[in-house]
């Protein structure tokens, strides 16, 4: 099946709200994932809206350790998708689970904390509040090298503000 320039592939992961599939460009072989609504959440028009400002709050913090948000589009049916980039890994919920007595070093834990607080901090620097910041919303992203990082995912409850001040 082609959705826009892409070739969807296979579903990959199902939520609460939709079902998320791999894709390609098949031009250029760049590896997307895609996330389309769910038939009853897309005549919801606050979950509608909240996929709408997912994808403004992640365009407008634009910081490598958020998902990158390429589109937002309609299928014939009018149930919205989005494409973004695909990511190697597991959410860091599972990641924990598979650590030695599902715990880390107190190092390890530090640099995954830092990690996490750089797009934070971008975040708040937009004037975007995640709301919604947990173990399954950060993904561990797997290198070729065996390295990995972390990526924050679900800005869909995400908070636009004048200004952060504290308050």
């Amino acid at each position: 099946a082609r959705l826009g320039e892409y070739e969807v592939l296979e579903p990959i992961g199902e939520g609460g709200m939709g079902v998320v599939y791999r894709g390609i460009q098949p031009v250029i072989k760049k590896r997307v994932a895609i996330k389309v609504l769910k038939p009853s959440v897309a005549q919801d028009e606050h979950q509608v809206q909240r996929l709408i400002t997912e994808a403004e709050a992640v365009n407008a913090i634009g910081h490598r350790g958020i998902i990158d948000i390429f589109s937002l589009a309609q299928l014939p049916d009018g149930r919205p998708y989005v494409v973004m980039e695909f990511l190697e890994g597991e959410p860091l919920d599972l990641w924990l689970q598979k650590q030695p007595a599902g715990r880390v070093p107190l190092l390890t834990a530090l640099e995954l904390l830092l990690e996490v607080c750089a797009p934070l901090a971008a975040a708040h620097r937009a004037n975007v509040i995640h709301r919604d910041l947990k173990p399954s919303n950060i993904f561990v992203c797997k290198q070729a090298d065996g390295s990995r990082f972390l990526k924050l995912l679900d800005f869909g409850l995400a908070k636009r503000a004048v200004s952060l001040d504290g308050n």
